[in-house]
């Protein structure tokens, strides 16, 4: 079983998927950051018209839209602590480790030889129960350090603890069906709630309408606007999100019918933007076109780094599609007839947040 792994002969900012996983931090930033600063102006500008239910929709409207958007400059600033302290100017080092048992205060810890690493590390922590092994720059003069571990398109802030913890047993899980890898399990209740992706546009259509219908007695021009605008964006996304909604069910459908991964052969085409992440994949049918409609950060960066894609259920002509061991899942449509993908960019309302895969390997 092969998973996606740093390189550890270069400086890890040189790193090809440690970059990728940047530029992908930072693109988010910047996208919800000007979103966040246009709806902010907007809120302060509704505070200061007169008072009535238009006006005082629009400034709820708006107000959540900043609150919400600005937690991507806010994490971006988290996650990118390694890199403005110079961490990631030194190579990644693969150092044996194992997992301490859980604490009262809710920080998972890493055990190295020698060395105690303590963070928030969510998911990774099972799989250096597996592997036996963690990626880590640092840690430098103040203790701190940053982790990766393989498998995972992301990183994990770390600090030198000076405690002694007892080690977790390490952890031996066969690769059966799907579901039964509590990983994937996770994962697929994601694409469970992926079925609801229509309220995604019909959420937006309705409060945009509501605040549209509060600013029509008395009338307020700036709630009409606000509340138009949102009105507008929820209802043109609505086929876009019906669509969506319906590759994530048979997704869901893939993934609870199948017995087995299925590992296949794939090679990715160049990026481009407003273009579907797309590969040639030997199929055990023969060779296919995938397309992936919702490309994941993880599972992309891991095809791309081992040539494989693991199908986890088919159904149809959509693949679900993830990493084993790894809490992902996407999915993918396949087109056996075809060896080469057609012009068919994405829909304009997936380009708002559309990932950056110009990092990838060619």
């Amino acid at each position: 079983m092969q998973y996606l792994e740093p390189r550890t002969d270069v400086p890890a900012k040189d790193d090809w998927s440690t970059g990728l996983i940047l530029q992908d931090l930072r693109w988010g930033a910047k996208a919800l950051g000007g979103i966040a600063l246009v709806a902010a102006g907007g809120a302060v500008t509704c505070w200061f018209l007169p008072s009535s239910p238009g006006n005082t929709g629009a400034l709820v409207v708006l107000a959540l839209v900043a609150l919400l958007c600005a937690l991507g400059p806010l994490m971006y600033r988290s996650e990118t602590k390694a890199e403005r302290r110079g961490l990631l100017e030194r190579p990644w080092r693969r150092v044996p480790a194992g997992v301490a048992e859980d604490q009262q205060d809710a920080t998972d810890r890493l055990l190295l030889d020698g060395l105690v690493l303590k963070g928030w590390f969510e998911d990774l922590p099972d799989m250096v129960l597996h592997r036996r092994e963690v990626f880590v720059c640092g840690p430098d003069a103040g203790g701190r350090a940053v982790v990766r571990v393989a498998g995972f398109a992301k990183m994990a802030n770390a600090e030198v603890d000076t405690g002694e913890y007892p080690a977790r047993e390490p952890e031996e899980r066969p690769l059966g069906r799907p579901l039964d890898d509590p990983a994937t399990a996770k994962a697929c209740g994601g694409l469970r709630w992926g079925v609801r992706s229509w309220l995604w546009s019909a959420v937006p259509a309705g409060l945009g309408g509501l605040v549209v219908a509060l600013s029509l007695f008395p009338l307020a021009p700036a709630g009409l606007v606000v509340g138009g605008l949102v009105l507008a964006v929820g209802l043109l996304g609505v086929p876009t999100a019906v669509e969506i909604s319906r590759w994530y069910r048979d997704a869901v459908r893939a993934v609870e019918n199948s017995a087995q991964w299925t590992p296949v052969p794939i090679t990715l085409f160049p990026w481009q933007p407003n273009q579907h992440v797309a590969g040639l994949a030997e199929m055990p049918g023969g060779l296919a076109l995938v397309q992936f409609v919702i490309p994941d950060l993880h599972v992309v960066a891991n095809i791309a780094d081992t040539g494989v894609m693991w199908i986890a259920g088919t159904h149809g002509d959509v693949i679900a599609v993830g990493v084993p061991r790894v809490p992902v899942l996407t999915f993918a449509a396949v087109q056996p007839d075809r060896d080469v993908p057609e012009e068919d960019p994405i829909p304009w309302i997936q380009r708002l947040r559309q990932p950056d895969f110009s990092g990838l390997p060619r």
